[in-house]
């Protein structure tokens, strides 16, 4: 602990520290309010105590004035009031905000729950219409028949019907293999028929 001389000046009523000229006192004794100096050798230098502790260590000193602690108080009461209202504000706009969304969403229910209704109305009227004409007798026109399709007259020949393209594949596949077999067929008849009565009207003599 330092030691550090020094003179307070309290008041000899309340006992409480004086601070200036000025001293309002707090005590309902009846003894005159006098001006006492109070000899201070070591100790805290606001409150007039010694330093608590066996050693007096002055970082687990709790200063407490005489003077008491009334601005902390309302410091501390006006900080309280602010804090208060900036909380009731904060819940002010979250519940407008809150209600804000309520009606929209609101109004958003009622457009999807008119549209349903829209459509359920429309979807009855066309229930109803296709009731009605499968109930009443009808008679859809029938349709033209097509003219009837000859394979072996179909003088298209980009015709692209199944049994006209086997027909005409046929066809052509049977008449070049009936020209080769006549070509070959009439060849040797023709020479067998024309060899011997070429050799006799051959002038030469002939074995």
């Amino acid at each position: 602990m330092t030691i550090r001389p020094r003179l307070n000046v309290i008041c000899g009523r309340c006992g409480r520290r004086r601070e200036g000229l000025r001293h309002v006192c707090r005590s309902s004794s009846r003894r005159r309010a006098t001006i006492k100096l109070a000899p201070v050798i070591g100790g805290c230098a606001r409150c007039g105590k010694t330093y608590g502790g066996r050693n007096g260590n002055p970082l687990t000193h709790v200063c407490r004035p005489r003077d008491g602690d009334y601005r902390r108080r309302k410091t501390a009461r006006q900080r309280k009031i602010r804090a208060a209202a900036r909380a009731r504000t904060r819940t002010a706009e979250r519940d407008k905000q809150r209600s804000r969304i309520a009606a929209v969403r609101e109004r958003e229910r009622q457009r999807s729950r008119a549209q349903i209704a829209r459509l359920k109305a429309r979807y009855e009227l066309r229930l109803a219409a296709a009731k009605a004409k499968a109930g009443s007798p009808h008679k859809s026109p029938a349709r033209p028949r097509r003219p009837p399709h000859e394979y072996q007259s179909c003088a298209d020949t980009d015709c692209q019907r199944p049994v006209c393209v086997a027909f005409k594949e046929g066809y052509r596949d049977g008449h070049r293999d009936g020209y080769e077999q006549g070509y070959e067929q009439g060849y040797e008849q023709g020479y067998a028929r024309g060899f011997p009565d070429g050799i006799a009207a051959c002038p030469r003599p002939h074995q």
